[in-house]
């Protein structure tokens, strides 16, 4: 059975990392975790100052992975979300090490210039990750 770890935010690529995790998973009976991560800013102070809203934030991420589960299990594959905070890259190859994740699916909005979501974060784990990482593009060619 393959260890499949899929790394979530609220991100079109996302969502087809998503799917196709949970494909793999159907063509093998592979496990399924799902992680999202809340990103720190390293800045206790700032760190503090948010604390509203970080619980905002926490509660779609909780959203989120109460989808994932509920789109997984309608397609007969077990998923187990994970929450964390740190790093998103960081985070992403930390849960896969924990997990001894056999592959790591990340989405891409095609541009690894990108400061949010899981652009940059997908070529960070494709070149740190200890494991076979599939990139999943949300837009065309």
């Amino acid at each position: 059975m393959v260890r499949i770890l899929v790394a979530l935010d609220e991100s079109q690529g996302s969502e087809k990392a998503l799917e196709a995790a949970v494909k793999l998973a159907q063509f093998d009976g592979g496990q399924v975790t799902a992680v999202t991560v809340l990103e720190r800013t390293g800045d206790p102070h700032l760190d503090r100052l948010a604390e509203c809203v970080k619980d905002q934030a926490l509660g779609r991420l909780d959203e989120l992975l109460q989808t994932a589960a509920n789109f997984a299990r309608s397609r007969g594959v077990q998923l187990l979300p994970v929450m964390r905070e740190g790093h998103p890259a960081d985070t992403i190859i930390a849960c896969a090490e924990a997990e001894k994740a056999d592959l790591v699916v990340v989405g891409s909005n095609g541009a690894s210039h990108e400061r949010r979501g899981l652009g940059a974060i997908s070529d960070l784990v494709s070149s740190h990750c200890p494991c076979n990482v599939l990139i999943v593009k949300s837009g065309g060619c």
